[in-house]
């Protein structure tokens, strides 16, 4: 087959070179016309998830939690005249830019005034006279600070901070060019940072622009320092200015066809699918190794070089074929998560490597056979004094020192080991910025001023309209804001409570004292103008639409937490959803243990759960009327007829029915609990598709060796590696969360390469030196020694480029992978090579030598008269080195 395939590169090569042509103008048009930056920064969950479908409930209720751009200054001289017309000006300037909707600052709020006449209250803003005539600036900010609901919000007093809140239109944060908007507005603000010193900047926005913006300048960063580095390293190896430029258009044509399904394929650029280009060229220069290495090998033979071409696609295309299958497995794991954003990881690196494999197989031969022959200087670096020794120390190694080797094996893989036990899960929104990151220095200055800077929402179903404003309810969310302001944890809370206050103390004239709950007796004299107020202001901040909605009576407590671990925003989630359980539905566990004796048969419990809460009796009537007021108006009069419906079937589930009727549901969402919720999540799936790599690659192994033996002892080479790095993240601290986890998938696909070259060449010689298993390792170890050194030292420094990322996952990914390659050379070319010689027989049996398909296929069968090959008569070229074996160099026609 592969022989067939060998003449079809080589006899269509114009052909093929077309198809490629066509092929990379095409993905280099959706490369540049399609690409779109996903910025929605934390959310990993898969959307069937109940976390995310409450969230995306929550977005359809009332919008994006996080929406608003947060502008922070710090200045006691900002009630000057001056400055406070300057903070007025900026804000006004922001206000006329495209695609924002408002702005809110102590220069533009506003008290509302009792218009007793038509029962309804006027919206005045506290400050509209530039020229304060008619308020001074003293009385301006009186009038702020006597407002209960702007302290904590707005400002803080005690450290003279104040707030400038931008809301923003969510599809201008979603298209890359739009998306800017926040660059201007911050640009903007920064342009008043001589008389404001310091401008803070928080809120989503602001990290979801910056960090799009940061994703797209490193992928950039990457390809080229990538490319750099692989045009340091190949011409060192192969001192050939020809050889390093078509290896670097091979993948360069390779990273172009990758940006290009991702356009294609409409996904997005995000942190995870920006890595995908380097890695590309990461993966690509080994290719471009094996089959350089291999073509320089076959013509030292013989001096043919079209004979050595289609030898180097014979010989290699299984071999590739399988290193990329197991690196495309290592990658193909992340479909499992179910996570949107790491299934199109998975899809487009899985489907690059295979697209990557096709390109190096079809154009290196192509090219190489357009170029002239080999030269002998050329082919020295087969002969490399230095690697020529290495090798041979290796060979030495693996015949004479195998104890050692096993007991240093042992010793380092246990020593790291143990820090396997040390490793924490952990994972944030801002997890992965470097501790002197602006980004993560301002939302550290709004957590010291303000208590916190992550969304955090708490959802309340009142479940009948007439709950919303009744007395139990209001004092239970006021209740529940207390001890929310009691936690350090959080930021000040916002609900239709305080809009409640509002409205209360506006109706007395605006007097602070009266800042709270409005009595029974004014709830009816405040009827109208609640109604009249919510269509009248279009503030984000206080209009009742942002704090409730009344068609799902689901209330809204807005505020913000402190950016923690996963882990431990989920021991805060569940500890303030009790405790708000508690609050909401105090009576709770009595109803549950009444009913659950009345499930038992004792029925009396019914009347315990009667005098307990009235409101189940009222639903328990309604739902047994079911909308007949005739049968309704009878329970009313006499509720002892309630007790003949006990006896019947359906009265039970009823009874349940009415009970949860009764009870307030309390939801908690927002982007701290989903980000919290993501990091669990990918960190329980990526963990599976852990092993999942390794099942699947070892029944690869399985396939290709035939031997079960020979595979567990092919795994042990790829598998201490990840340990030792495992073992190095507990010991010096390094968490374990999503962006770290990928080091193993990727890591165990990308280093079992190594293991079949090595494995497949070994058989490779078993079966023509059956008698010396020795000499078929120390063969092994010289003919594939050189390769598996060259991609070794690749890898290492195509993953060391990541370490100059911005975000601390990419670093880890960098240097830790690096870590991994660079401890995989050496079980590969001495532990492996050692277990093969300690076990012999036990591990050469006939199904390894005889497996279900060939990766080597022997000369015998081929015709080399069916092959036109062209005439090498450069008379200025160097001979090689074998130009003596005249057969060969006889052979040669012209194409």
């Amino acid at each position: 087959m592969w022989n067939r395939i060998a003449n079809i590169i080589l006899r269509n090569r114009f052909i093929i070179l077309a198809i490629m042509a066509l092929l990379t103008v095409l993905f280099g048009y959706y490369a540049l016309t399609s690409l779109k930056i996903d910025n929605k920064y934390g959310n990993m969950l898969p959307k069937d998830s109940p976390t995310q479908i409450t969230y995306l409930k929550f977005k359809k209720m009332f919008g994006e939690d996080g929406s608003a751009l947060i502008i922070a200054i710090q200045d006691k001289d900002l009630y000057t005249k001056e400055k406070f017309m300057l903070w007025k000006n900026l804000g006004d300037s922001i206000l006329q830019i495209d695609g924002v909707i408002s702005v809110i600052s102590e220069a533009k709020l506003f008290n509302l005034i009792n218009d007793t006449a038509n029962s309804q209250f006027t919206i005045k803003p506290i400050f509209s006279d530039v020229s304060f005539k008619e308020k001074s600036i003293e009385q301006i900010k009186s009038e702020i600070r006597r407002n209960p609901i702007y302290n904590g919000v707005m400002y803080n007093d005690s450290t003279n901070v104040s707030l400038m809140m931008v809301t923003l239109d969510e599809n201008f944060l979603i298209d890359k060019e739009k998306q800017k908007v926040v660059i201007e507005i911050e640009n903007l603000a920064k342009s008043y940072e001589k008389q404001f010193n310091q401008i803070h900047f928080a809120g989503l926005p602001h990290m979801r622009v910056l960090i799009g913006k940061r994703v797209m300048g490193e992928m950039y960063i990457f390809v080229v320092l990538s490319m750099l580095i692989s045009f340091g390293i190949m011409y060192f190896f192969f001192r050939s200015i020809r050889v390093t430029l078509i290896s670097l258009l091979v993948v360069a044509i390779t990273v172009i066809w990758a940006m290009g399904t991702i356009g294609l394929f409409n996904y997005n650029i995000s942190i995870m699918m920006a890595l995908i280009p380097p890695l590309m060229i990461v993966i690509g220069i080994p290719n471009c190794i094996y089959l350089f290495n291999k073509y320089h090998y076959e013509f030292k033979q013989h001096g043919n070089k079209i004979k050595a071409l289609t030898q180097v696609i014979r010989k290699t295309g299984t071999a590739m074929w399988l290193t990329n299958v197991t690196t495309a497995i290592g990658f193909m794991t992340f479909l499992l998560t179910n996570s949107s954003k790491f299934f199109e990881f998975g899809v487009i690196s899985s489907v690059n490597i295979m697209l990557c494999y096709v390109v190096s197989l079809c154009l290196i031969p192509i090219f190489a056979s357009f170029s002239k022959q080999p030269k002998t200087r050329h082919l020295k670096h087969l002969d490399r004094k230095a690697a020529v020794k290495f090798l041979e120390k290796l060979v030495y190694i693996t015949a004479h020192k195998r104890r050692a080797v096993y007991l240093i094996t042992i010793l380092l893989t246990v020593g790291t080991g143990i820090g396997i036990f040390f490793i924490k899960v952990t994972g944030n929104i801002t997890g992965d910025l470097p501790a002197r990151d602006p980004i993560l220095k301002d939302i550290q200055f709004m957590e010291a001023n303000f208590g916190g800077a992550v969304p955090f929402e708490v959802l309340i179903d009142y479940k009948e309209k007439g709950r919303l404003f009744g007395k139990n309810t209001m004092k239970s969310v006021e209740q529940i804001q207390e001890m929310l302001a009691e936690d350090t944890l959080f930021a000040k809370s916002l609900s239709i409570v305080d809009f409640v206050k509002v409205v209360n103390m506006a109706y007395y004239n605006n007097n602070p004292a009266q800042y709270k709950i409005f009595a029974t007796k004014d709830k009816l004299r405040l009827n109208s103008y609640l109604k009249n107020l919510s269509t009248t202001t279009n503030n984000s901040t206080l209009s009742i639409k942002e704090l409730v909605d009344t068609t799902n009576h689901i209330l809204r407590i807005r505020t913000s937490m402190k950016d923690l671990g996963s882990y431990e925003v989920e021991d805060q989630v569940h500890l303030i959803e009790h405790r708000i359980d508690s609050i909401m539905n105090p009576d709770k566990p009595l109803l549950e243990k009444y009913y659950s004796k009345f499930e038992k048969g004792k029925k009396d419990y019914i009347d315990s759960i009667f005098d307990l809460s009235s409101g189940v009796y009222n639903n328990l009537t309604a739902l047994l009327s079911n909308g007949d007021d005739k049968k309704q108006y009878a329970f009313d009069s006499d509720p002892e007829l309630v007790r003949n419906y006990f006896g019947k079937p359906t009265f039970k589930k009823t009874l349940r029915e009415a009970i949860n009727k009764e009870y307030y549901d309390v939801t908690l969402t927002g982007t701290s609990v989903v980000a919290s919720e993501g990091t669990k999540y990918l960190v329980s799936n990526l963990t599976s598709s852990i092993v999942f790599a390794v099942i699947s690659i070892a029944a690869l192994m399985s396939i290709l060796f035939y031997s079960f033996r020979m595979v567990i002892v092919s795994m042990i080479p790829n598998l201490i590696p990840m340990a030792i790095t495992a073992g190095i993240m507990g010991i010096f601290g390094i968490p374990l969360k999503p962006s770290t986890l990928l080091i193993f998938s990727i890591a165990l696909g990308i280093t079992v390469d190594n293991t079949i070259h090595f494995l497949a060449h070994y058989r490779h010689e078993l079966k023509t030196k059956k008698w010396d298993l020795k000499e078929c390792i120390a063969i092994s170890i010289r003919e594939t020694g050189l390769s598996i050194i060259y991609t070794s030292v690749i890898l290492f420094f195509g993953f060391i480029v990541f370490v100059f990322s911005d975000f601390g996952g990419t670093q880890a990914l960098g240097y830790l992978s690096a870590i991994t390659y660079f401890v995989a050379l050496f079980t590969n070319l001495i532990l492996l090579p050692c277990l093969l010689l300690s076990y012999e027989r036990r591990l050469t049996t006939k199904s390894f030598e005889e497996p279900l398909f060939e990766i080597y296929d022997e000369d015998s069968d081929v015709s080399w008269d069916l092959l036109e090959i062209e005439t090498s008569e450069d008379s200025d070229s160097e001979k090689p080195a074998s130009d003596n074996k005249k057969d060969d160099s006889n052979e040669t026609k012209e194409v």
